[in-house]
């Protein structure tokens, strides 16, 4: 019994670390408020879809918005948001540039368990399971995973 729990928590442990350490979810927005960057392990997959609207930060959270919804955007470990001459941008792992509030972009990815498929606590729990953070509740309960740039989109 010993070696089968062994094995279990080594094989547990190489899983987790290959995930890596959870970043802290927050980053310093313009006048020292913190906004809530939940980030997600890079993979080799990705929902292959597109969305096209505005980056917003609302109740210190950035989404991807059309006229009727917003998304909160699950971005790849690696990516950074930063304040740049009062403007929050959101910059990949190479350094450039994704988008700045109130841009217009276009992120390739796809919403992840929707709304629709159990319900709001069972979409939070699958972003929270995914991201390793709670996800506030002034975030909403539409996320969209990010997609990394030259995905196949």
């Amino acid at each position: 019994m010993w070696k089968v729990t062994a094995v279990v928590v080594i094989a547990a442990g190489v899983w987790l670390g290959a995930r890596g350490p959870v970043p802290p979810p927050v980053v310093d927005g313009p006048g020292g408020a913190a906004i809530f960057f939940p980030t997600v392990p890079i993979g080799g997959a990705y929902p292959a879809a597109l969305i096209h609207g505005t980056l917003e930060e609302r109740n210190r959270c950035l989404f991807v918005g059309n006229h009727r919804e917003h998304w909160l955007l699950l971005w790849l470990r690696g990516y950074d948001a930063r304040v740049v001459n009062g403007q929050v941008e959101v910059a990949d792992e190479s350094g450039q540039l994704v988008g700045r509030v109130g841009d217009e972009v276009e992120l390739g990815g796809g919403e992840g368990r929707p709304i629709e498929v159990g319900g709001a606590a069972a979409a939070e729990s699958w972003a929270t399971d995914l991201t390793g953070v709670d996800i506030p509740e002034r975030c909403g309960d539409l996320y969209w995973i990010v997609a990394p740039a030259g995905a196949g989109f």
